[in-house]
């Protein structure tokens, strides 16, 4: 289950930058403006979609899936080719379709920087961050930021990198690098702002999961 803490933390530095910290080093408050603006576009919608790609690669390691997320609010959906995860905001359900097994546990469970009730406010606190360049890819001006964890002995990861477009004022490329050697990398294709969601997709379904194992971790 370690890696679908990871994924969780993906999937919540696209929806939550403003956990970034407080210093006031000049190139923190660069860092800081730069995803506040990508803060506020996220959170003046009541719900978002965002397909991606996923890559988790090591030594031994060289696996592509693709996928797409819901946000809304502290609850969130998301689903690969390899698992199909479910949060209310106080319990997640991650779904193996190929052993039909379904793991459930409390989000804050899950790593101890989680919180539901602080989604947009979730690691303000929770990281150091520096600002490593500006690129123009297709015509878009793309700033890449580096963070590392302000309390390493506390996390499986030491480094994330993220790619923040600044037009689009968007998160298009999130990687988190652990301590094993693990390089996983999500890639942000597609925004779609107050999507159209059944709000039962945040809550998991028995009856459509037939004769799935339910494994109980709360």
């Amino acid at each position: 289950m370690r890696l679908n803490k990871i994924l969780l933390i993906l999937i919540l530095i696209v929806i939550s930058p403003t956990f970034f910290g407080q210093s006031l080093e000049n190139e923190d408050l660069k860092c800081e403006k730069i995803l506040q603006e990508v803060s506020d576009n996220i959170q003046k919608n009541k719900a978002s979609k965002f397909n991606f790609k996923l890559e988790i690669k090591s030594e031994d390691i060289n696996e592509v899936q693709n996928g797409y997320a819901l946000i809304e609010n502290e609850k969130f959906y998301y689903k690969t080719e390899e698992r199909e995860v479910i949060c209310d905001g106080v319990n997640v359900w991650t779904y193996l379709p190929v052993d039909n097994e379904c793991y459930i546990d409390l989000l804050e469970d899950l790593d101890n920087t989680l919180n539901p009730s602080e989604i947009f406010t979730l690691w303000k606190e929770g990281f150091k961050f520096k600002y490593m360049n500006k690129t123009i890819v297709n015509n878009q001006t793309i700033h890449k930021i580096k963070m590392f964890p302000t309390e390493p002995d506390k996390n499986t990861f030491h480094t994330v990198l993220v790619n923040v477009n600044e037009s689009l004022k968007l998160i298009t490329e999130a990687s988190v690098k652990t301590k094993d050697g693990v390089t996983i990398k999500t890639t942000i294709s597609k925004l779609t702002s107050n999507p159209k969601i059944n709000t039962k997709q945040f809550s998991w379904d028995a009856d459509s999961h037939p004769n799935s194992d339910e494994i109980d971790n709360r």
